[in-house]
């Protein structure tokens, strides 16, 4: 009989790194340990939860040798487009120098690495992009997540990049994203001034977590790029959830981006053609119908616990 898999997740915390946990924890007879910057308790018997500052490479580097990952799965980032921006040594290291050292140390220890990239590697030109189509980031929250996968797709540890884009889902911590600060302006009744001229397919973190552990089970390693089953522009994501969502649709008002004045450049046309993803790992993503449907069960579920 084969041990169960030993799965060590970086950024357990997020809501990305959340979704993943809920889903092997369900799915699958693994172990999973859980590393995250803010403090967190054991869930279960097969998930061990621990706080880690992710400077600390040195006790990172001591839980590996200890645990022996069979694979380790980083979801931490410095996400910030515009902290990014102002912030460049803290999103150098976060983004780059981080990735870096994680890739030794998943050499070191025999670890298959699954790391997260975004469609901000790309200029917004022509989107949305397959994995074929050459990265050209036009920010610098783009520059070092290219960079950070470079270090990853170049190493010589067996490796997997998911570059996805708008992602969303149920949240336990308080996390924020686009859906839940729609719902909360609306809950606030305040006005909303949304961008619709940035295309994107925002993406179901249950469908990331389901592709991650397809990806552990098949053990494919490369470039994958996974995003919702609708291409549409912030604005009419925003109508959309209000609608799923029963809010007032009349808060929300369609603007430019170059309206906003912001540090970062957006890439306009982004977005990312899942066809590949959809065809090797057998996944049908989700539109965002499908989606914020099944987020409102999630979210109504727990408000019944």
């Amino acid at each position: 009989m084969n041990n169960p898999l030993r799965i060590a997740l970086i950024g357990g915390n997020s809501k990305l790194g959340s979704a993943i946990s809920r889903l092997l924890e369900k799915e699958t007879d693994w172990q999973l340990h859980v590393y995250s910057s803010t403090l967190q308790q054991s869930v279960s018997e097969r998930i061990f939860c621990k706080h880690i500052e992710y400077a600390d490479i040195k006790k990172l580097k001591e839980e590996f040798f200890e645990v022996r990952p069979d694979f380790i799965i980083n979801t931490a980032a410095m996400t910030n487009v515009d902290g990014c921006e102002i912030q460049r040594q803290e999103a150098w290291f976060s983004n780059v120098t981080f990735v870096e050292q994680l890739a030794r140390l998943s050499l070191i220890v025999e670890s298959h690495l699954i790391h997260f990239s975004t469609d901000y590697v790309f200029d917004g030109a022509k989107g949305p992009y397959t994995e074929q189509d050459q990265p050209n980031p036009i920010c610098y929250y783009g520059k070092s997540k290219l960079a950070g996968e470079n270090a990853v797709l170049k190493s010589h540890v067996n490796n997997t990049v998911i570059r996805t884009n708008v992602v969303y889902g149920l949240t336990t911590n308080d996390q924020s994203d686009f859906v839940q600060w729609v719902i909360k302006c609306h809950e606030a009744k305040q006005t909303m001034n949304i961008v619709d001229d940035q295309l994107s397919n925002p993406t179901l973190t249950d469908d990331l977590a389901l592709s991650v552990k397809r990806i552990i089970e098949k053990k494919r390693c490369g470039l994958y790029h996974i995003g919702g089953n609708t291409y549409c522009n912030r604005y009419e994501f925003s109508l959309e959830i209000a609608k799923i969502f029963h809010l007032d649709e009349s808060l929300i008002t369609p603007i430019q981006t170059h309206s906003l004045n912001q540090k970062a450049k957006r890439p306009l046309r982004g977005g990312l053609i899942n066809l590949k993803a959809h065809t090797d790992l057998g996944i049908q993503y989700s539109t965002i119908q499908e989606g914020l449907v099944r987020l409102r069960h999630h979210m109504y579920e727990i408000n019944q616990e």
